[in-house]
């Protein structure tokens, strides 16, 4: 029976919202593992969903991984521990920079099936990471360093919704948007990307527009002191003249 596995402290640290499994995209019989990767961008953010369609040797082999204490059977908690230590790996087998620079990648939303017995069972194994973005144009690359032999395939999705808008996409330096790609098995890395505009005041603009608001306060302050300083003087020059036409 399929169930959604909580990762206890981690998630609660993450507080992220639940993913849906994604291992309903493949229309056939897994012999061995396929994964699927989704790059689905949001105004303020990005997920990165990892997911790992299982054929029954390789889901054996990831059951007896997760059975810590050799009991033959995988708890929810073993599941927990097994999905925790996944989530550390992906931070260095799919970095990820933004605009050349490096950013950290939060792995919540897990999602492992079937727990219980060790057996061979075809199974499903996935995370979602998730990364923070600011309004304004962005080059987002992911590098797939995981070791892709282990997959006969990779599926590719690239997603924009909410105003976001997909200016290229697909593998390295792309001039065009491909939503969907694939590749197969293989030792070199695999590097995706995009470009994409996400809405909003980009903070390479907010920096400038306070200052120059900041400048015109400023400004507005010294003109009001300079009026009150005419009008000082104007009523003393007034209060000096009618002084002297009495005397």
């Amino acid at each position: 029976m399929t169930r959604r596995l909580t990762l206890g402290l981690f998630v609660a640290c993450l507080a992220w919202a639940p993913a849906a499994p994604s291992a309903a995209h493949l229309g056939h019989v897994v012999q061995r593992a396929e994964r699927y990767l989704k790059l689905d961008l949001h105004p303020h953010s990005m997920r990165l969903v990892v997911s790992l369609t299982l054929g029954p040797g390789e889901m054996g082999r990831v059951l007896a991984a997760a059975d810590a204490n050799s009991d033959s059977t995988v708890s929810p908690e073993e599941a927990n521990a097994y999905l925790l230590d996944w989530g550390r790996g992906l931070t260095r087998e799919l970095p990820v920079k933004v605009d050349g620079e490096p950013v950290p990648v939060r792995y919540a939303d897990a999602y492992f099936d079937p727990v219980g017995p060790v057996r061979s069972v075809a199974g499903t194994v996935e995370m979602v990471g998730h990364i923070e973005l600011s309004a304004g144009e962005h080059r987002i690359e992911v590098s797939d360093q995981m070791r892709r032999q282990t997959f006969d395939r990779t599926d590719v999705s690239f997603q924009a919704r909410d105003g976001v808008e997909l200016l290229a996409s697909g593998l390295a330096a792309p001039s065009s948007i491909e939503r969907r790609l694939s590749y197969g098995s293989g030792e070199s890395e695999r590097q995706l990307e995009l470009r994409a505009r996400f809405p909003g005041v980009p903070r390479t603009w907010l920096v400038p527009a306070t200052a120059g608001a900041g400048v015109l306060f400023s400004l507005l302050i010294i003109a009001l002191g300079l009026r009150r300083r005419r009008l000082r003087e104007a009523k003393r020059a007034s209060d000096a003249s009618r002084s002297a036409s009495q005397d």
